[in-house]
């Protein structure tokens, strides 16, 4: 198992890891930082890390679910960084100029457990109220 990594690393089953094309692309300069985006990043906002930008969500029976790494991370070893995410509206928890924690070495983390987030507890029932709210026959 490869567990984290840094972009560009070639994991055992051979795909490489890429920044994907929406996020700050590799080799280039952020916030003073030469190759930003060559890094791990995590928040200590669970609202954050489960924005649309970075959650991708799948489904499980009826069930629509984000999956969300909690980890334990080494103290000293990152550095904050202002949110990335134009379109992101803060939650009154969250520390908007810190939001972002840049790592460069994976053995500073330590993943504690995987948390489920139900984005939809129902996908039945909300297509039932949405076809409701629209006033359509849910079966056409």
């Amino acid at each position: 198992m490869d567990g984290l990594v840094m972009p560009s690393t070639v994991v055992s089953c051979g795909l490489r890891i890429c920044p994907p094309n929406n996020h700050i692309a590799r080799q280039k300069k952020a916030f003073g930082v030469e190759d930003f985006s060559n890094g791990i990043f995590l928040t200590p906002s669970i609202h954050y890390c489960s924005d649309p930008t970075y959650a991708v969500t799948f489904t499980h029976h009826d069930e629509c679910l984000i999956p969300v790494l909690e980890c334990s991370v080494k103290s000293g070893s990152f550095d904050t960084f202002k949110c990335t995410v134009p379109t992101y509206v803060a939650h009154p928890d969250d520390d908007i100029k810190t939001i972002e924690w840049r790592l460069t070495n994976p053995a500073n983390i330590e993943i504690i457990s995987v948390l489920f987030i139900p984005v939809i507890k129902s996908k039945a029932e909300a297509a039932a109220l949405r076809a409701k709210k629209l006033d359509v026959d849910p079966k056409c």
